[in-house]
């Protein structure tokens, strides 16, 4: 008896477990379901316009690659979309696409004039200049769903600097006399915990957080060789530690003493303010005479720290240099440019500042023109 209780005990468990597995391979397998699970996109061409060493206008053609950029799925709208739109110039015309549905779903494309619709093959190339919609019929016939692909392309270029008039009547602010420390000619600007001024003895003094006494700055080099008129000091970050500043300053030796200069005198300093930070000293930066790709001598030097470097703006307002290297090479980047419409003969003096919205603004004394301008990919 209790040989036959046990044989009945193992039959019914088999088939419960039989019936389990039944449940579970019946509910992996849903043949109504009508949906797309992929989509990508093969190599495109793109038409690139560039300038030549003569100025004149050329194009060239390329190729994108276009497995590289993710199309996003949104089974909720129904919308399948590239986040990160192609290059500028990029031709979707024609594009070859590689699409799976699930449970071998059958796929079909709506025309882009009608309603009609003809079977997805992977070997015809698609116009996507417009956005188009695809039918997925599930494997059973019983669902089907409608989805709208768009494969977006850059309508501007991302490296393209545009400029913007937006006034013509700005001044100086008038902040009248302004009271300095005894001995201090001029500030010069500040880091994150120091400020910086020159002396009325050609030094270089700093002020730092918690202290109200202006000292004479530690510098690597004899003081003579500090810029003593259009001064441009710029702070920013340091990219490999944290609580440190790089500090940039450059300007001219005074003219009627130094008549024979062409270049800017450049020097530089780390400030770090973490706990237990030694003092920090200025570095003149050193250039041969005839080394290429100095920062030339310009009146009223204006520095801002932008994308990946550091511009200076100034007179005779010709050209816009830029470092990469934290001011030991200054070359002129095409991609910066003087706005077109820019008022030289009557523009007296300028300040440019960065806002929080990498927009650069150029205020123009004399003309009172007021420029916004800002890199397409910063945007």
């Amino acid at each position: 008896m209790r040989l036959f209780k046990t044989i009945l005990l193992l039959l019914t468990t088999a088939l419960l477990a039989s019936s389990c597995l039944n449940d579970n391979d019946s509910s992996s397998t849903n043949y109504n379901d009508a949906a797309i699970s992929a989509f990508s996109i093969g190599t495109l061409k793109r038409t690139v316009h560039t300038t030549t060493k003569a100025g004149a206008d050329s194009t060239y053609i390329t190729t994108v690659t276009g497995s590289n950029y993710n199309f996003e799925i949104d089974q909720t709208t129904h919308r399948i979309f590239n986040t990160d739109s192609l290059p500028l110039g990029t031709n979707v015309s024609r594009v070859l696409t590689t699409i799976t549905a699930y449970n071998n779903g059958t796929i079909l494309l709506k025309d882009m004039e009608s309603d009609t619709l003809r079977y997805y093959q992977s070997s015809d190339s698609i116009d996507f200049t417009k956005p188009r919609k695809f039918h997925v019929y599930s494997y059973d016939g019983s669902g089907n769903t409608e989805y709208t692909v768009s494969v977006n392309v850059h309508q501007e270029n991302p490296d393209a600097f545009v400029w913007t008039l937006v006034g013509n009547n700005w001044t100086p602010e008038d902040n009248g006399t302004v009271d300095l420390a005894q001995g201090i000619r001029r500030i010069l600007g500040k880091s994150t915990t120091e400020w910086y001024a020159l002396s009325d003895a050609g030094r270089m003094m700093v002020l730092r957080e918690g202290s109200s006494q202006w000292e004479e700055d530690l510098l690597d080099e004899d003081a003579s060789l500090l810029p003593t008129e259009d001064i441009s000091l710029v702070s920013y970050p340091a990219k490999l530690s944290d609580k440190t500043d790089y500090v940039l300053m450059a300007g001219s030796r005074d003219a009627a003493l130094y008549p024979q200069e062409t270049t800017a005198r450049v020097w530089c300093k780390t400030v770090d303010y973490g706990k237990m930070a030694e003092p920090g000293r200025w570095v003149y930066i050193e250039r041969p005479a005839n080394a290429n790709y100095q920062l030339p001598r310009m009146e009223n030097l204006c520095m801002v720290k932008y994308d990946d470097g550091v511009l200076a703006f100034g007179k005779p307002y010709t050209n816009i240099y830029q470092s990469r290297d934290n001011g030991i090479t200054w070359k002129v980047n095409r991609t910066y440019q003087m706005p077109q419409g820019f008022d030289s003969d009557k523009t007296t003096g300028i300040e440019v500042k960065v806002d929080d919205n990498n927009c650069i603004w150029l205020y123009c004394a004399g003309s009172g023109q007021v420029w916004r301008g800002v890199l397409n990919k910063l945007k």
